[in-house]
């Protein structure tokens, strides 16, 4: 066994003889690093183009550290223009502990592990570290050619509380064609390519990351096994500015915690503009043309799932985006978007959290979208809820008789929606089942777009709505009962809308955000045969008194049939959630 004294020696000697850019190698009792004493580890000491190497298993020649033997190895010093070439076997493990380091290599990777099984980064305690390479490589034969400043063609593991600096100048800044796995650390990333980059996956558990990027700032790609291409992050700080996406999983992408800043393609501000006009029926506001380049914040292809996080974003592009199934059981949002929110070309399920959608062009979007909890406010200059197919055009109010397809729908069974919409609130090209939640909307009171609009039908069981805007029609195959009124006049943007019981209390109250000239209601106080009050701005209007399902009536008293008159979707019955109404066809439209 080597003498831990001796070795101590000859690196003090190695400061002495070279000059170690200043970095020192303590005589110190040795250190317990990763599960491994430095003294039973080999360290290497770099001064510009040469290197000091104290132990076995590695040589150092023509700038080129090669370590070939598994174990541990500690760097410390500035190697100008050279790689760290792990040349270890493919079964074998290889420990870096980066102990105030400084790598660069002009034409390829700094730090490069073709075959070993297990590349770990040890970033030491109180160290800053950095790895850079330059803009220009060999020409690369395959996607398997090393094109990062640190890449392992296997796994790649970094953990440790120090500081890791990485400028990736050619494309990418870490990669690994296997898993990349972080466990902690202070990670700064700078790249043309994306930041981190693991092939089969990303697991990160913990740490501190800035990542500036030209392409993604968090990647997983492989789109070979489906269980691979995957993202799992438990924790951390992110601080993402990405060209492209701020963190795209080919397959799934789970986050269970941590805290999020991701700013994509610029922002919201830079997204193209959106011209009112043809593109998606009368009135509609028309998407721009697909843009090649995908500039989403969190992205998966099969599923996101999040289920914690604090969350602010400001994307060009979508701000969560699936191309099947996005799951949201917790987690706070803040967001900014050129496009939608939250959008899943399948299902969308969210069961909690807080999502402010501050700007968007639809706020949350779904073949089928499920709401069962949370706090949620939009703000959207088209649709805010809403349930398509993914089609430029729906076929619009006029768009003719067709089937109506029963899966796609809105349903709503708790939480509380607050909406600001310039388009329809809540708009599905199926169906709308509300069974509970708070929610309250702000929309247009026009013959094409209200508060809430629907090719199918709304069912209603339970929960609470009041909007300030058109609601195109309740079914009567409703169980709760609702009111629909038309104002004899435009009511003012800031007007407080109230329903109260014949004992004078508030049953519903909301504030409106725009001017409004028809309100819809619905409360599981509400009782037929009894009579219930509208007040605007503390002034009563009417009395209603609910003689059905469905309750029609002006501001001035007067009732109306409020069945197809109010768009009223008519046709079959197959069954929808928890087999209520289904397909159908439909005509007609608002009075």
């Amino acid at each position: 066994m080597r003498h831990i004294g001796f070795l101590y020696l000859l690196a003090g000697l190695a400061i002495i003889l070279y000059g170690c850019g200043g970095e020192e190698l303590s005589a110190q009792e040795p250190r317990k690093i990763d599960g491994a004493l430095e003294g039973n580890s080999t360290t290497i000491a770099f001064n510009g183009a040469a290197a000091r190497v104290s132990g076995e298993g590695a040589r150092f020649s023509g700038g080129v550290l090669t370590i070939k033997q598994p174990g541990t190895y500690v760097l410390s010093g500035t190697l100008e223009n050279g790689q760290i070439l792990i040349d270890a076997k493919k079964n074998d493990t290889v420990r870096l502990v980066l102990n105030g380091v400084s790598l660069h290599n002009e034409k390829g990777s700094a730090i490069y592990a073709p075959k070993s099984k297990d590349l770990i980064l040890v970033l030491e305690n109180g160290t800053k570290n950095t790895v850079s390479d330059g803009p220009s490589y060999a020409a690369s034969k395959d996607d398997n050619e090393p094109d990062a400043a640190i890449f392992a063609q296997n796994s790649l593991s970094i953990t440790g509380n120090g500081v890791l600096t990485v400028a990736g100048n050619h494309k990418h800044g870490i990669r690994a064609q296997d898993f990349l796995k972080i466990t902690g650390g202070v990670i700064s990333v700078r790249s043309v390519g994306d930041a981190l980059r693991g092939r089969d996956g990303v697991d990160i558990q913990n740490g501190s990351f800035t990542l500036e990027t030209g392409g993604d700032g968090i990647q997983s790609n492989n789109d070979k096994d489906e269980a691979k291409g995957i993202v799992r992050i438990a924790g951390g700080t992110f601080a993402i500015a990405a060209k492209n996406d701020g963190i795209q999983a080919k397959s799934s992408l789970t986050i269970t915690g941590g805290v999020f800043q991701i700013t994509t393609g610029g922002g919201s501000a830079k997204a193209p503009s959106r011209s009112r006009g043809w593109g998606r029926g009368w009135g509609g506001a028309s998407r721009p043309s697909n843009n090649s380049v995908s500039m989403k914040a969190l992205k998966a292809g099969k599923l996101v799932h999040i289920l914690g996080g604090d969350f602010t974003i400001d994307a060009q592009d979508d701000a969560v985006h699936s191309n099947d199934k996005i799951i949201i059981a917790s987690g706070k949002f803040t967001i900014k978007t050129g496009d939608d929110g939250v959008h899943a070309d399948s299902t969308l399920e969210i069961s909690g959290g807080d999502i402010n959608i501050i700007s968007c062009y639809e706020g949350l979007e779904g073949f089928s979208v499920t709401i069962s909890g949370g706090n949620i406010s939009i703000v959207s200059s088209d649709d805010a809820i809403n349930a398509a197919d993914g089609t430029a055009n729906q076929g619009g109010r006029w768009g003719g008789w067709r089937a109506i397809d029963d899966n796609m729908f809105v349903h709503i069974t708790g939480g509380t929606i607050d909406i600001y919409a310039q388009t329809d609130g809540i708009d599905s090209n199926g169906y709308i089942y509300i069974d509970g939640g708070t929610i309250k909307i702000s929309g247009p009171s026009m013959m094409m777009e209200g508060a809430i609009d629907y090719d199918g039908a709304l069912y209603i069981t339970g929960g609470e709505l009041i909007t300030a805007g058109s609601v195109l029609g309740v079914s009567p195959e409703s169980t709760q009962p609702a009111i629909l009124v038309s104002y004899a006049r435009q009511q003012a943007s800031g007007s407080v809308i109230a329903i109260k019981d014949s004992e004078g209390k508030t049953l519903l109250e909301y504030t409106s955000k725009v001017s409004y000239s028809m309100s819809g209601f619905t409360s599981p106080s509400f009782k037929i045969g009894e009579t219930y009050s509208l007040f605007i701005n503390g002034e009563k209007r009417t009395d209603i008194k609910l003689n059905g399902i469905v309750t029609s009536i002006g501001d001035n008293g007067g009732y109306y049939n409020g069945g197809r008159g109010w768009g009223w979707g008519w046709g079959g019955f197959p069954g929808g959630p928890g087999g209520r109404p289904g397909g159908g066809m439909r005509s007609g439209g608002r009075i």
